[in-house]
């Protein structure tokens, strides 16, 4: 009876000495899993206050029309800053700058890209418009009308729409559909940029206008 107790406690001693081992090791293994995480969580700190500043740096290049420069900071963002916060504006920033170089494919991809895999960036307004703008210059004026419709109907209160209304009215004219170039035309704020480039086509599509109507009475007479 005596051995039964004496193996019995022994059994136990070791249960607890086995217990409390195991309960060390899962402590330095919180310790250690907890120090992993700061440490990780100050990295990525890091990781974003870097690309954050890169990320101005581009678009005071792009402020300035240094499109390279900044393209080149667009393109570090996305190889080396994965996760980086404001990833859906890098893209959008490095589309403009595409297509102001006027290398239009290579910004259609990105912006593409954009719409399709951050559907709800507040830069998706700014996107659409980079593509009818795109198609309008390749003269696929089919094409950038739809995305004139599109944008019309979804953003209207954008602030994307002085662009969306003179590349549709600009459209609609070298389509020859003046009264639907002037109906666009017209929406477009005084303050805006495309305000006085909006107003000399509106002139132009006047005096088309204008003269379509002489021909059609000389052909009728």
């Amino acid at each position: 009876m005596k051995k039964c107790i004496k193996i019995g406690f022994a059994s136990i001693t070791l249960f607890f000495t086995v217990s409390l081992c195991h309960s060390n090791l899962f402590s330095e293994n919180l310790e250690n899993s907890a120090s992993s995480k700061l440490y990780a969580s100050a990295q990525e700190k890091e990781i974003e206050r870097a690309g954050m500043r890169l990320f101005k740096s581009a678009l005071r290049n792009f402020e300035s029309k240094s499109y390279w420069k900044a393209t080149r900071e667009l393109v570090v963002l996305l190889d080396f800053y994965e996760g980086f916060s404001q990833t859906d504006g890098v893209l959008y920033y490095l589309g403009e700058c595409l297509y102001e170089m006027n290398m239009y494919r290579s910004s259609n991809k990105v912006f593409k890209y954009l719409i399709t895999n951050y559907p709800g960036s507040d830069y998706l307004p700014q996107a659409l418009l980079g593509l009818q703008k795109i198609h309008y210059n390749i003269q696929d004026l089919d094409e950038s009308l739809k995305y004139y419709m599109g944008l019309t109907h979804r953003y209207r209160n954008s602030k994307v729409m002085d662009g969306v209304y003179y590349y549709g009215g600009m459209a609609y004219y070298h389509q020859k559909k003046y009264d639907e170039a002037l109906k666009a035309l017209s929406k477009i704020r005084s303050r805006s940029e495309y305000f006085d480039y909006a107003l000399y086509t509106v002139g132009l599509a006047f005096l088309k206008k204008k003269i379509s109507r002489s021909q059609l009475k000389l052909f009728k007479s």
